[in-house]
């Protein structure tokens, strides 16, 4: 994973590639396996290295499977989401340093959860089994790349004065990718 997006992104630069990134805040630690930092955001990747198979079912609930061996797993998803949480609650414990004020210098920006995007990762050798269920996060290695790709270009078009003006003038089906992806300045709680 670290050899595509080091690839895809080396010379890009407004895109920053972090891996094996440990974090601390308040006794809390945080180890991501990639850390994409763009221009709009963030994508945490979380790298899955199987063999295998990885199941997940309608419930969102993971399993491994090698052979005849099955077991359970953690989600990957909500261990990158959790990852999230702590690098959010530590930018924001610095957001006066990292981020302008908004509405008129009244309100200082945070970085809230619109600004994180989670993807897993799992390896070219992986089976992904999709059982009634496909998370949009989950997708082989080779294909992370693409997918940050598409997140970067929707939030640029989602984001400052045009994508404004785009989401005023839009249809239902419009307005809601725009939403889905807008990177709003708003406060949000910490």
């Amino acid at each position: 994973m670290a050899f595509y997006l080091r690839r895809a992104f080396a010379d890009v630069p407004d895109v920053h590639v972090f891996n094996d990134l440990r974090i601390t805040r308040a006794g809390e630690t945080a180890q991501m396996d990639h850390l994409v930092f763009h221009r709009y955001g963030f994508v945490i990747v979380e790298s899955k290295s199987v063999t295998g198979t990885i199941e997940v079912n309608r419930h969102g609930e993971f399993s491994r499977r090698h052979g005849n061996q099955r077991s359970g797993m953690k989600s990957p998803i909500v261990q990158a989401r959790m990852q999230g949480g702590i690098l959010s609650k530590l930018l924001n414990d610095h957001c006066e340093e990292l981020r302008r004020k908004v509405m008129f210098g009244m309100v200082q920006g945070e970085f809230g959860q619109e600004r994180f995007h989670f993807l897993v990762a799992v390896s070219d050798q992986g089976v992904i089994e999709r059982n009634g269920v496909d998370p949009p996060e989950l997708v082989k290695a080779d294909a992370v790349v693409d997918r940050i790709h598409e997140i970067m270009a929707l939030n640029a078009e989602a984001g400052g004065a045009k994508g404004f003006a785009k989401l005023m003038f839009a249809n239902r089906e419009t307005e809601k990718r725009i939403l889905k992806h807008r990177v709003l300045a708003t406060p949000t709680k910490r």
